[in-house]
């Protein structure tokens, strides 16, 4: 990932749990998706270009992330999902298709409903170890998370 030049975000990733860097991640890779989106649809290929990195980028941490301990099995499902969104991020930029990308976000975003309702179940359970989290805070919009 590039450096970050953002001390409030710096400070953000510094101190946030592992659950919420996942989160991070997740609504990075969902923004930038829907940049390259937009960026394909106004035909500035060179900004979906770096826009579609910046997504592949974020779904290869979350790729990375991916423990197969204690689950092997669900381990395998999480890798083959994800892989099947970088597929679709890597035909929308080489297809030129908007619904390639839109396929990924979709994905994306079915993920993050869920960590996040993980999120507020653990929250429940053990309030003293978990951050609460905003289900809907990378639906507003102008709303930033991970590096930009």
């Amino acid at each position: 990932m590039p450096a970050m030049a953002n001390p409030y975000l710096e400070a953000q990733v510094a101190t946030a749990s592992p659950e919420r860097l996942h989160l991070m991640v997740i609504d990075g890779a969902i923004r930038f998706a829907r940049q390259a989106q937009e960026a394909l649809q106004a035909g500035q290929f060179e900004k979906a270009f770096l826009a579609f990195n910046r997504s592949r980028e974020c779904v290869n941490d979350i790729l990375a992330g991916i423990d197969s301990d204690p689950n092997p099995g669900l381990a395998d499902q999480l890798r083959a999902l994800f892989a099947y969104v970088l597929q679709n991020l890597a035909s929308g930029e080489l297809l030129r298709d908007p619904q390639h990308v839109q396929n990924a976000i979709q994905i994306l975003e079915s993920h993050r409903q869920t960590w996040a309702q993980l999120i507020e179940i653990m929250v429940k359970a053990r309030p003293e170890t978990f951050e609460r989290v905003d289900p809907d805070f990378d639906n507003a919009p102008g709303t930033r998370s991970w590096t930009t």
